[in-house]
């Protein structure tokens, strides 16, 4: 199995397990700066799959961000259908200091997950949790991807954690390491051990 896939504008990682990581393309780099490299660490630290838009002034363009972004969700859901993932964590940047876990109310993760996800982020940063869809694009990963079924089951839920530069620049290594931690926990809660994980993590 290959460590990642480089496509045009962004790249895959392979991985086991039921967590996604995902980060958006950035049109302005230095607005967000380390988010895609912090999210490619976690994800091989972890062994999760994940999704990275890559940084790029060319992603100024209207016509390259759609295409790109259309690349981008394919890839999503190609892990969502083909992987059985069932958590999406969605890592953005932040200029003010400070983690903000984003979520929209109880319709894109249940109150389990959420109260684990914020007591690990709590045990290492001052956050805040922010439970409205008011700030979101219609079309973002926790408004779009976050299911229920009949019984009004999560069969996938999804979070936007932001970290802010002071934390992802001094503090970058605790940041992977608590990402790829939250991994590990999400798993746990939903059932994964790896002992069902296939696979070799060996180049083609």
């Amino acid at each position: 199995m290959p460590l990642k896939i480089v496509r045009k504008d962004h790249v895959d990682i392979p991985g086991s397990g039921y967590v996604l990581l995902t980060t958006a393309h950035v049109a302005h780099p230095e607005r967000d700066l380390y988010t895609g490299q912090i999210v490619e660490e976690a994800a091989l630290l972890s062994k999760c799959f994940a999704v990275i838009g890559k940084a790029s002034r060319e992603l100024v363009n209207p016509n390259r961000v759609q295409f790109a972004q259309s690349e981008l969700r394919e890839s999503i859901q190609t892990f969502l259908k083909e992987e059985g993932v069932r958590c999406i964590l969605d890592i953005r940047g932040r200029k003010d200091p400070g983690v903000v876990l984003r979520t929209v109310r109880s319709d894109s993760a249940s109150r389990l997950t959420i109260d684990l996800v914020k007591t690990r982020l709590a045990r290492d940063f001052k956050i805040s949790v922010v439970e409205d869809d008011k700030v979101l694009d219609p079309e973002s990963i926790i408004t779009k991807y976050s299911k229920k079924d009949q019984q009004g089951n999560f069969t996938v839920e999804a979070f936007q954690i932001e970290f802010g530069l002071e934390e992802k620049s001094l503090k970058r290594n605790k940041v992977i390491e608590v990402i790829a931690e939250i991994v590990g926990l999400i798993n746990q809660e939903l059932g994964f051990s790896e002992s069902d994980q296939g696979g070799s993590d060996a180049l083609d």
